[in-house]
């Protein structure tokens, strides 16, 4: 699909490096909506959750699931949820949820 392809380079020619492990990806990083948080977690998960939280957008090829850990600018964040987007049967991109890993 175009818009899937699109994307993908998108992606790769302006997203950000983050690391899973040895498999380099990039990605897109923003702050998530909050309406989004709502909508995903309860007030009271909320407010236990590390800040700062930030949301990653990612191809489909880039194993983003809950409990991950990834690197991104000198820091390491967990997964927390992940969202997958379809168009028809063709996933476009997974939006993940991650939290700042406390050391």
């Amino acid at each position: 699909m175009i818009v899937r392809e699109c994307l993908e380079q998108w992606l790769r020619r302006y997203g950000e490096p983050f690391w899973i492990g040895a498999q380099t990806a990039y990605g897109f990083f923003m702050q998530p909506p909050a309406e989004l948080l709502r909508w995903l977690f309860s007030s009271e998960a909320l407010a236990e959750l590390a800040r700062p939280l930030w949301a990653l957008l990612a191809t489909p090829d880039v194993a983003v699931f809950p409990q991950t850990t990834l690197s991104w600018r000198n820091a390491r964040y967990r997964v927390l949820y992940t969202l997958e987007f379809y168009v028809g049967t063709t996933m476009l991109y997974r939006l993940a949820i991650i939290e700042a890993i406390q050391v």
